[in-house]
């Protein structure tokens, strides 16, 4: 079997080179009858020259006006005659190169889905299936190009290339028996005219498919150009896409937008999102923020997703008993309208009211917005394609035709596991929909399904929290990236980074094609045009690896090592000025509100027509569901500045906090480190004292982790070292805990309440002893008002005490 796939492989590589021989023997002939065109206008024009002179002599000569006058009138009846005849032989000439070029590009789409055919037929017998992604890119890239083979057999059955080369070296010996043709000749000749005319305009389309494949752009899909063409004519002022492309900044409005100071903030409260706060600069625009109540019909979003989006959005939220998550008009629900009336607007947003329940409402928007984006893009460049293939007269003072990017992908989805790229493609599909209710066509969908699709494991012995159920649902691999390719008619999955509309990818994937400084195979230039970026569950890259999404962001939009095929005739002007991240609109989704997501959102987001925050401030927090009657005591730490609060803590923890535990009575303590920084240097400050611990972090091999779970249990080690991100991804409940020290407030709010509550499943002597400490700084105030609450935090941070207790039961 494998000798069997090897040979069929290797009889595909040999027909991909027969192929390529062929089309540089075609491109040789080809020219070659090119440049006998050339040669016979060229012998034409002078020979018409020629003739014009001895006229004008023969006129000189003659003395005699009516005798000047007949023998003027036959000369330009001959030089008629001829040039007529000329002219026709010409004209036949390039009809015959014009259906060559017909059944050549016959012959190239022939070949393409051969090939095509040869690639999934290879796909289907490969067994080991770890194939990377750059050999999928190297693939698809070869595929492109030997997309344009052409047949030499048909090549040797056209006769039309032999007529012509016959007709032009005998082109002159003809002329007088043309000139005695008979009715019945001109008959033939004027119904030769309507077929040459037939295969022009088939020609048109072919030599159309052609030019977009080798600039980079889109095959043609038989869309009809016409639609909604006469729309955005008349929407072009009002389409938020057409406004925020086209609008010009001048050099003053762009120094303004990089000074934070230029900015003004006003707040609104909204019915559903709430407090939303609008950050423009008044120099560069004035707009305003406001709820759009239109149907999505007039919202210039694209036709076949208006078809669409009822249906794929009103599923699975009809059953919903919530008011802002039942659709209103079958359309959008109440959070949906007033987030689309933000992004459709194209300003930077940053939502963190994201949760389990609307995790996928907020999906199936902003893959609406994106498709809109790309399908938009698409229409524009390819109608420019098809008026300069028509040869339409560029002005070189114009941006008419100016509508591309120093790349292709124009769309950047960041998402941190496969089942979400899983769910993102799945519904990108049901948008893209055919208008016949017929499915699109996804090309490596098959693939696509095995490498994505959920991984066999067992299930949970104990309930897990319904947010880790939702979070770490199906396949929840996070090194990955893929492109797609979009058309009316297909979606093309692994397309080449660089004939892919929209990228999908997790941070640790694009981190790896990025790379380094000083790396040799690096590669960043697909982020140099990226017009919409969209960081989903970005509360989960703070456990992955946060500085993987500091890392892309210091990549985005530079400057391109390559041209990649760039036309840069075609390129926007603020691409060429290097300011395209004034026009890039950013989208942030996330559960938690973050100081690390606040600091990507303010320094790395200027887009010109500003951004939105929605920022909610807790009421009461998730210390009201703290069902155990436990003292909770929060002690401040001092410190000056935020660069030294990591020192002020370590210290006051070894001097005032960690003295009072070591007494033998404070057994069973469980220390709670959210950063793994600190984690390490409190494990060896342990080690230097000969403290006696466990430890369990998020590198801890399982056995090593029942081991110190045992241990602390028992009470053979008193003191238990525990990471946040451990318990991120695992949810693990302790026993055996009798005192709780949280070195720092956690990320999640509601991890607080979860390791307080766990204090009573090690009860047995009562709950007397039971202790919680939280040591915080007046840099925590975000992540203090999400466990106390606003009011609370606003009293603690300013109050002249340093140490604050509350506590819980089960009537407080």
């Amino acid at each position: 079997k494998m000798a069997g796939g090897r040979g069929r492989r290797s009889r595909k590589r040999e027909d991909i080179q027969k192929a390529k021989q062929r089309k540089i023997s075609r491109a040789l002939k080809l020219a070659e009858i090119n440049k006998k065109a050339k040669h016979q206008q060229e012998e034409y024009v002078r020979r018409k020259q020629l003739a014009e002179r001895d006229a004008l002599r023969r006129a000189q000569g003659l003395e005699g006006v009516s005798s000047l006058h007949s023998r003027t009138d036959q000369d330009a009846s001959s030089s008629s005659a001829s040039e007529d005849e000329r002219q026709t032989a010409y004209d036949l000439l390039v009809t015959s190169l014009q259906s060559n070029r017909d059944q050549s590009s016959s012959d190239e789409l022939v070949d393409s889905e051969e090939e095509e055919e040869y690639d999934d037929y290879d796909e289907q017998e490969e067994e080991d299936g770890n194939e990377s992604d750059e050999n999928s890119e190297d693939e698809d890239s070869t595929r492109v190009r030997n997309g344009e083979d052409v047949s030499e057999e048909e090549e040797k059955s056209n006769p039309e290339d032999q007529t012509s080369e016959d007709e032009e070296e005998t082109g002159r010996e003809k002329v007088p028996k043309r000139q005695k043709r008979k009715k019945g000749d001109e008959e033939e000749d004027e119904a030769l005219d309507k077929r040459m005319m037939k295969k022009k305009a088939r020609s048109k389309e072919q030599d159309k498919r052609e030019e977009q494949e080798k600039e980079g752009q889109w095959s043609s899909d038989e869309e009809s150009e016409g639609e909604n063409h006469e729309e955005e004519k008349n929407t072009a002022g009002k389409d938020p896409f057409w406004h925020h492309l086209t609008t010009e900044l001048q050099e003053d409005q762009v120094e303004k937008l990089v000074k934070q100071s230029s900015w003004e903030s006003k707040e609104a409260m909204w019915k559903v999102l709430g407090r939303v706060v609008h950050a423009t600069c008044p120099e560069v625009t004035k707009s305003s923020i406001s709820v759009n109540k239109d149907s999505i019909s007039k919202m210039n979003v694209r036709g076949l997703l208006c078809t669409n989006w009822c249906e794929v959005n009103g599923v699975s939220s009809e059953k919903s008993t919530v008011e802002a998550e039942r659709p209103l008009d079958g359309e959008f629900t109440a959070r949906q309208r007033e987030l689309f009336s933000l992004m459709h607007a194209y300003k930077d947003l940053y939502y963190s009211g994201r949760t389990h329940e609307n995790g996928e409402e907020l999906r199936r928007l902003y893959c609406l917005h994106a498709l809109n984006h790309v399908l938009k893009t698409r229409s524009v460049v390819t109608r420019h394609n098809t008026k300069l293939k028509l040869g339409a007269e560029v002005d070189p003072d114009s941006d008419e035709f100016q509508d591309q990017g120093l790349t292709r992908p124009k769309v950047l989805l960041v998402v941190p596991f496969r089942e979400a790229a899983l769910r993102t493609v799945h519904i990108i599909t049901q948008l893209m929909t055919r208008p016949d209710g017929k499915p699109v066509e996804v090309m490596n969908k098959k693939r696509f399904q095995e490498e994505y699709s959920e991984l066999e494991h067992a299930p949970p012995k104990v309930p897990l929290p319904e947010d880790f159920e939702a979070t770490f649902a199906g396949n929840i691999d996070d090194h990955f990236r893929i492109g797609l390719s979009v058309s009316r008619r297909n979606v093309r999955l692994y397309s080449p980074f660089y004939l892919s509309d929209i990228i999908i990818a997790s941070p640790l994937g694009l981190r790896t094609v990025i790379g380094a400084e000083g790396e040799k195979d690096r590669d960043y230039d697909f982020l140099s045009s990226i017009e919409v970026l969209i960081l989903d569950q970005a509360d989960v890259y703070l456990m992955q690896n946060w500085e993987h999404i500091q890392h892309l962001m210091q990549h985005m939009h530079l400057q391109p090592k390559e041209t990649h095929g760039t036309d840069f005739s075609r390129v926007r002007m603020w691409y060429l000025n290097g300011w395209a991240k004034y026009y890039r609109q950013t989208l942030i989704f996330s559960s938690i509100p973050s100081p690390e997501i606040n600091a990507i959102f303010n320094k790395h987001c200027h887009n010109y027509a500003g951004k939105v925050q929605v920022s909610n401030p807790p009421t009461r927090g998730t210390i009201c569901q703290v069902a155990l009657q436990l003292p909770q005591v929060f002690r401040r730490v001092e410190c000056s500045s935020f660069t030294q609060a990591a020192d002020a803590r370590f210290n006051f923890f070894t001097s005032q906090i960690l003295p009072q535990y070591k007494d033998g009575n404070m057994q069973h303590t469980l220390f709670f480190i959210p950063s793994y920084f600190d984690f390490v240097r409190i494990r060896n400050y342990f080690r230097q004292q000969d403290i006696n611990f466990a430890q369990i972090c998020e590198y801890t091999t399982q056995a090593n982790i029942s081991r110190a779970r045992q241990y602390f249990q028992r009470g053979e080690r008193p003191f238990l070292l525990y990471t946040e991100r451990f318990h991120f991804f695992r949810r693990y409940r302790l026993r055996g805990i009798r005192s709780l020290v949280f070195y720092e407030l956690p990320h999640f709010p509601h991890f607080y309440s979860e390791l307080c509550n766990m204090l009573e499943t090690g009860s047995e002597e009562g709950v007397s002893d039971r202790t919680c400490t939280v040591l915080y700084t007046k840099y925590d105030a975000q992540r203090l008002a999400a466990v106390v609450g606003a009011s609370r935090c606003g009293h603690m941070i300013t109050s002249g005490k340093a140490v604050h207790m509350f506590v819980t039961g089960e009537q407080g």
